[in-house]
């Protein structure tokens, strides 16, 4: 058996660690010394130190680490491990995007000035659409919707309106929200078509009045727009904004590999303001 000093010269760990993965229970001491209080440890425990430093190295919590260490079952490990490559990966995906929104970020402040977008009325006439509906866990993730859309279009054969690409999201949320998004995703259709879940194929109602605005470049910019709204309905207190909210993908990542030239089309429905019912 080797002292604590020693086991931690041995596995090229600390006895701060070891005393931690003691305390999580982790890895004990074959034994301690009753009157010393001194901790001792085996050889056969360093393979199960390497395993456990091994998956701390890679982000395993405490708890699933002490999973994969009782379990008996070596392929329990393997299976862990590719769990956590793909979380890894998804990860890696998201900061890539954060990574790229700084850059289109930092390029704006140098290149341009605040951009003030313009706000139009218009009418949006009821149409008949085929949607997939779900909670996601960020706006990031609205890619990965529009995926599992297109494979179930294909699944089930839903043809939609040919001439008309645009790809409509509308919000449900009453309130921005950084997590657990409420969207919708839809694509116009001929006519009302029996569709099996998660689809719904109904008829949106007409929006007899809306806020249009178009936004040009990547979608970093729609905050930007909203901001010119703001501005917009401190002028025009006469309106107030309504819900749901729609944004039109006239141009997007399926048409235009650069996202300078997208074309995005916010459509905010306005109802009269109580104020303005009141004077």
């Amino acid at each position: 058996m080797f002292k604590i000093g020693e086991f931690s010269r041995l596995s090229q760990v600390s006895i701060r660690m070891l005393r931690y993965y003691d305390e999580q229970g982790l890895l004990t001491p074959a034994k301690i010394d009753e009157e010393s209080g001194y901790r001792f440890y085996q050889v056969q425990q360093l393979p199960v130190l390497e395993k456990i430093v091994l998956l701390r190295n890679l982000k395993f919590s405490v708890a699933e680490i002490a999973e994969v260490i009782q379990s008996v079952d070596e392929s329990h490990l393997e299976k862990r491990l590719n769990e956590k490559y793909q979380q890894i990966e998804k990860e890696i995906e998201l900061e890539k995007k954060r990574l790229l929104q700084i850059e289109e970020t930092i390029q704006r402040i140098k290149n341009e000035d605040e951009e003030f977008y313009h706000v139009s009325f218009k009418t949006v006439p009821k149409e008949s659409i085929v949607s997939l509906r779900k909670k996601i866990p960020t706006y990031f993730h609205e890619g990965k919707l529009w995926v599992e859309f297109g494979k179930q279009l294909e699944k089930q054969k839903v043809d939609f309106l040919p001439g008309t690409p645009d790809n409509i999201t509308i919000f449900h949320d009453e309130c921005y929200h950084e997590e657990s998004i409420d969207i919708e995703i839809c694509l116009k259709v001929k006519e009302i078509v029996e569709v099996e879940e998660p689809l719904q194929c109904y008829q949106i109602e007409e929006l007899p009045l809306v806020a249009s605005i178009f936004v040009k470049g990547p979608y970093e910019k729609i905050a930007s727009a909203y901001g010119s709204l703001a501005k917009w309905l401190d002028t025009n207190k006469e309106f107030e904004m309504s819900v749901p909210t729609r944004q039109i993908a006239h141009r997007g990542p399926c048409e235009e590999m650069d996202s300078e030239n997208y074309l995005t089309e916010l459509q905010i429905p306005l109802k009269k303001s109580l104020d303005s019912n009141m004077m």
